[in-house]
C-alpha cells in the first residue's frame, strides 16, 4: 500500500564542497535527479572488495568470481607448457605440437537490478522506497562507469521488465535512468523473481558484478527461486541491497490512521500492543529468512532504510581508497 504522505519531489541539491549531502527525497523518480547521482559516484570505488562486504556475506570472504579467458593465440609448444592447452587439430595438421595461449579478461561487467514493483511505492521518511532504490542504482551505475566497466541493468516493474544491456557509455547509463523514470505501477504484478533472475542470467556473463535492489519482501513466496538464484550464483558475484522503512518494522505510534492503496482506503488502529507486538516479530521473522537465504548462496545483505543515508552505506560497503 501507498501512504498519502505529502512529499516534496524534488531532491537536495548537491553542494560542491560536501557532495555527500545529496540525498533521494520525495515520492517521484526524476532522471534529471538522478544524473546528479554521478557526483556521489565519485566518493566511491565500487571495485573495492571492503571488510564490511565480506562480514555481510556469512562465514567466508566474498569471492572475486571468475573473470573469464579470452583466447589469444596459438603457438608451437614449448617445455614447461600446460599439455593440457595443446592444440591438437593445428598439433596434427602441422605435426608439431602447438598450444593454445589464453589471455585473463579483465573485465567485470556492471548489470543493476532495480525493483520498482507496487510495493516499493511506499515510504514514510525522507522518500518512498522506489526513489530510494532508483537513487542507489544512480550512484552504483556511475560508478561502474567511472572504474571503465560496462553497464546495464534491468527495471522490474508490475508489467514487464526493462532491459538495458551493458555498454561502457554514458548513454547506457542514462537509458537506464530513463527506463527507472518511466517505470508504472500496476494493479498486479506479472513479474516474479524466476523470471528477472533468468533474464539477469542471460544477460550478463561469467564475472560480472549484479547489483540487485528491492525490498524482497516476496523472494520466497515462488518453489522455483531458489534454484534460478543458485544458477546464477555459479559464476557471477551478487550483492543484494535490501531496501525497507521504518513503517516496515514498526507500527505508528498508538491512533487511528487512514490507508490508501489504488483500490481504496482503510483504516487502521494501532493502539493494541498485542497487534503491535505481532507486526514487529512478523516483520522480524520474515526479514531473517530473507537474509539467510541470500546468504545461504554467499550473497551479502546490505541494509538501506529510508531513514538513512544512503551515501554513506555505500562509502562503507565501497570506500574510497
Amino acid at each position: 500500500m501507498a501512504l498519502s504522505i505529502g512529499f516534496s519531489s524534488w531532491y537536495q541539491s548537491p553542494n560542491p564542497s560536501n557532495v555527500i549531502t545529496f540525498l533521494p527525497k520525495g515520492h517521484r523518480i526524476a532522471s534529471e535527479h538522478l544524473i546528479e547521482g554521478r557526483h556521489v559516484a565519485r566518493l566511491i570505488n565500487i571495485n573495492a572488495q571492503s571488510k564490511a562486504l565480506a562480514l555481510l556475506a556469512g562465514r567466508r570472504r566474498v569471492r572475486q568470481r571468475g573473470r573469464g579467458v579470452d583466447f589469444e593465440e596459438v603457438r608451437l609448444y614449448a617445455p614447461g607448457d600446460d599439455v593440457r592447452s595443446i592444440d591438437w587439430r593445428v598439433t596434427a595438421r602441422s605435426g608439431e605440437p602447438h598450444t593454445k595461449l589464453f589471455q585473463e579478461d579483465r573485465e567485470q561487467p556492471i548489470l543493476v537490478l532495480v525493483d520498482l514493483r507496487s510495493r516499493m511505492w511506499f515510504g514514510s521518511r525522507n522518500c518512498f522506497k522506489s526513489v530510494l532504490a532508483s537513487h542507489l542504482a544512480s550512484v552504483l551505475a556511475w560508478a561502474g562507469l567511472d572504474a571503465g566497466e560496462r553497464v546495464g541493468g534491468i527495471v522490474m516493474t508490475d508489467n514487464e521488465l526493462f532491459e538495458i544491456k551493458p555498454q561502457r557509455s554514458k548513454r547506457t547509463v542514462l537509458r537506464l535512468l530513463r527506463s527507472l523514470e518511466a517505470a508504472n505501477t500496476g494493479d498486479h504484478s506479472d513479474s516474479d523473481w524466476v523470471t528477472a533472475f533468468s533474464q539477469l542470467k542471460n544477460l550478463s556473463r561469467p564475472g560480472a558484478r549484479l547489483l540487485v535492489i528491492s525490498d524482497f519482501d516476496d523472494l520466497l513466496s515462488h518453489p522455483s527461486t531458489e534454484k534460478t538464484l543458485s544458477d546464477l550464483t555459479r559464476h557471477q558475484q551478487i550483492i543484494a541491497f535490501k531496501i525497507t522503512d521504518p513503517l516496515d518494522a514498526e507500527l505508528p505510534p498508538a491512533g487511528r490512521y487512514a490507508i490508501s492503496d489504488v483500490a481504496g482506503q482503510v483504516s487502521i488502529d494501532t493502539s493494541k500492543n498485542i497487534v503491535r507486538e505481532r507486526y514487529r516479530q512478523e516483520f522480524a521473522t520474515q526479514h531473517e529468512l530473507i537474509v539467510e537465504q541470500l546468504k545461504s548462496f554467499q550473497i551479502p545483505v546490505v541494509n538501506v532504510d529510508t531513514s538513512d543515508n544512503p551515501n554513506d552505506v555505500l562509502q562503507t560497503v565501497f570506500p574510497r581508497q
